[in-house]
């Protein structure tokens, strides 16, 4: 699938595009490939997915011993790495490379009390010919169906909180924002930090 089609335009260069597909895509498909679908266009074409995991808590540990040591450190140096790349050494790349080696997929693994109540979490990504027709929640069901199978009694997610033609067809399909103050107050807003804004669901 033309990943770099649908991301989020403030991220949209290199390397941030590549380590993107690591941190919310390659991760998911190696780790836990049950709790993950692909919508094909009926020629072999994919042209989307959702894709997450039945337990965070889990999936970050088993991130951690199996799929960091196989990262490419020359594709992907590790954090602390000093590198001779300016846009390797920007702020948004360095974060995204900490996240990877760190195993950091989730706003929620910082408060185990809330992921034990939602310890799913996921990504959705449908190229834009195929939006707005009804694909979206049938994969969102699909991936609903998977984790409850595997004992999620909730799931969670994160999104850039501006989005707000995400936010309102989550809000359609039974998220509803984080309830937590997720960055110590300054945002004023609960289920914010930063960039990001975590729904969560019960299942």
């Amino acid at each position: 699938m033309e990943f770099f089609v649908t991301i989020e335009p403030k991220l949209d260069w290199e390397p941030t595009r590549t380590i993107g597909s690591y941190l919310w895509y390659r991760a998911y498909v190696d780790l836990t490939p049950k709790t993950c679908f692909v919508l094909d266009d009926g020629h072999g074409r994919a042209v989307g997915y959702c894709i997450g995991t039945s337990n965070t808590a889990v999936f970050a540990e088993r991130w951690r011993e199996e799929f960091a040591p196989r990262v490419d450190h020359d594709r992907i140096p590790k954090p602390g790495v000093l590198t001779t790349d300016p846009l390797m050494e920007k702020e948004e790349t360095k974060g995204f490379r900490h996240a990877i080696y760190n195993a950091e997929c989730s706003a929620l693994q910082a408060w185990p009390k809330e992921l034990e109540t939602y310890p799913a979490h996921m990504h959705i990504d449908i190229l834009p010919e195929f939006q707005r027709k009804g694909w979206g929640s049938v994969l969102i069901n699909r991936l609903f169906d998977a984790v409850k199978r595997e004992g999620a009694p909730g799931i969670h997610l994160d999104m850039v909180r501006w989005n707000t033609t995400g936010r309102n067809f989550y809000e359609k399909i039974g998220f509803q924002r984080c309830p937590l103050v997720l960055d110590d107050g300054k945002s004023g807003e609960v289920g914010v930090n930063g960039v990001v804004l975590t729904l969560v669901k019960a299942l």
